[in-house]
């Protein structure tokens, strides 16, 4: 299932607006250095969760894949192609799954 505003995110969760999204989708794209999962695939950032500096990705190849992100703003590419760490990378059920692991409402 692909995301979209009528889906519900889970708690914490918020839709990005075009600023919002277009903000932490230019600190990505720093933060990406070769050899990490992410570097040169399409995304775009749909949503963030609040407090953290964590937002969620959907591929442009594969529109029902979903990646969640702990951007560091480093302001440039980490050294480590581990960084930005991806937190959950699959389906809206993964992700939902992903949540509930830490006892958040989905």
């Amino acid at each position: 299932m692909n995301v979209t505003s009528d889906v519900q995110l889970p708690v914490g969760w918020f839709y990005s607006n075009a600023e919002e999204s277009g903000l932490r989708h230019a600190e990505l794209l720093r933060e990406l250095a070769p050899g990490h999962p992410l570097f040169d695939t399409d995304v775009d950032v749909v949503a963030h969760r609040e407090g953290t500096d964590d937002i969620l990705c959907r591929h442009h190849a594969d529109p029902d894949r979903l990646t969640v992100v702990h951007l560091t703003w480093r302001g440039g590419p980490e050294i480590a192609p581990r960084f930005p760490a991806i937190e959950c990378d699959g389906t809206l059920e993964d992700f939902y799954n992903y949540e509930r692991r830490f006892g958040i409402e989905c």
